[in-house]
């Protein structure tokens, strides 16, 4: 859920070139922020943003316990024009609030997003250096910092975190194919595109190492044509204490990346299908009458077809709708997600079933939108009934 109303996100559209997707020559950086109440330093974010005008920050709250979102608001009440903050509703771990915040800011057509950790281990100077290789190379799609030793730079890790990255950029190699020197460098920029939005459509199965799915995502099947990312080094990194990741973490996260090795060739082709294939072939339109009900709700998975992937849930018909439904439409709509569907759901132009959605979950977790659809747009079998007999 938005938590500023004169933002909201819009679809982007192409403009100039087919491969450009952005409305606005804007960068933003999306910020994740689980309990970050003791180590978020905002003045520091506010003074940049003010110093780079074309620069907005998108911070997104994973269900802190503390008072994180106090301090967050306190920052889009300072600079609204540059500042958003997105409330998860519970605790979905960093790679899920990574994932909404980059979807948030890529349909509302920035030209460039980016992600930092909330501690600032990368400056944010980082990402200007990361616009100026962007900006140079229109080839480049994905912009990454690298903590690489040098002359001259300042980058200072504890030993068992090198080892831990060594072991990461080793298997990052193997699973996407890039020759990665550095994958977990919390510092990222990617170009605003059609494939991009694709690649964001589900939620990721790695869990701490996320950005390497991504990278998996994006990636060419070809390895001829994987020549879209750029290694930066960065000037800068300070180890912060205090980090949410635990050595379990690192564990599960090693071995959904040996999943994420044996089926990378299904996983990239599969997201490249989507980039290729017309969505009217891979879609499927569901459109629900007046009445709806948790056990309508029930009923949905069983009218999905399996070979879709882009299914639109279509309530615009819908006079009205309770807390439970919307806590049962947010499970099936999870269940359906985690079987690689890509739901967008419509909504009636209605104050209080908008007003319901908003106190959900289903806003922060999908792609919510509110459209007035014809009823005789669609064919009679691309309907579906909602009602109990």
């Amino acid at each position: 859920m938005t938590m500023n109303t004169q933002h909201q996100p819009v679809t982007a559209t192409l403009v100039d070139k087919p491969d450009q997707f952005f409305k606005h020559d804007r960068t933003t950086i999306i910020i994740p922020c689980y309990n970050e109440a003791d180590r978020l330093h905002l003045e520091t974010f506010i003074n940049f943003a003010r110093q780079h005008p074309k620069i907005s920050f998108v911070f997104v709250d994973d269900g802190s316990k503390d008072l994180t979102i106090n301090l967050l608001c306190g920052a889009m009440a300072a600079i609204p024009d540059q500042v958003d903050v997105l409330m998860m509703a519970r605790n979905a771990g960093k790679a899920e609030a990574v994932r909404h915040g980059l979807k948030y800011a890529a349909k509302r057509g920035d030209k460039y997003i980016a992600f930092l950790d909330a501690d600032l281990a990368t400056p944010l100077d980082a990402i200007n250096d990361f616009i100026s290789v962007a900006d140079r190379l229109d080839n480049i799609d994905v912009v990454f910092g690298s903590r690489v030793g040098g002359l001259g730079r300042r980058v200072y890790r504890e030993i068992h975190r090198k080892v831990i990255s060594l072991v990461c950029a080793s298997m990052g190699r193997l699973a996407t194919g890039l020759a990665l020197k550095d994958t977990q460098c919390g510092a990222k920029l990617f170009r605003n595109t059609p494939h991009l939005l694709n690649c964001l459509d589900t939620a990721f199965s790695a869990g701490w190492l996320f950005d390497v799915e991504l990278f998996l995502r994006i990636s060419n099947p070809d390895k001829k044509e994987r020549k879209n990312f750029f290694e930066y080094p960065v000037l800068e990194w300070t180890e912060i204490p205090g980090s949410n990741v635990s050595l379990s973490d690192v564990v599960k996260a090693g071995l959904k990346m040996i999943s994420l090795i044996v089926n990378q060739w299904k996983i990239r082709a599969r997201f490249e299908k989507r980039k290729i294939l017309p969505p009217s072939i891979l879609s499927q339109h569901l459109r629900a009458n007046d009445t709806l009900t948790v056990k309508s709700i029930q009923s949905i998975e069983t009218i999905i077809a399996h070979d879709k992937e882009f299914i639109t849930l279509d309530f615009t018909d819908v006079k009205s709708l309770g807390p439970s439904v919307f806590s049962t439409l947010t499970q099936t709509c999870e269940t359906l997600q985690r079987k690689g569907k890509t739901l967008k759901i419509l909504f009636p132009d209605n104050k209080d079933i908008l007003s319901a959605a908003e106190r959900s979950s289903l806003t922060a977790l999908f792609d919510c939108s509110v459209q007035n659809t014809p009823k005789d747009q669609f064919s009679d079998n691309s309907r579906f009934c909602l009602e109990e007999a």
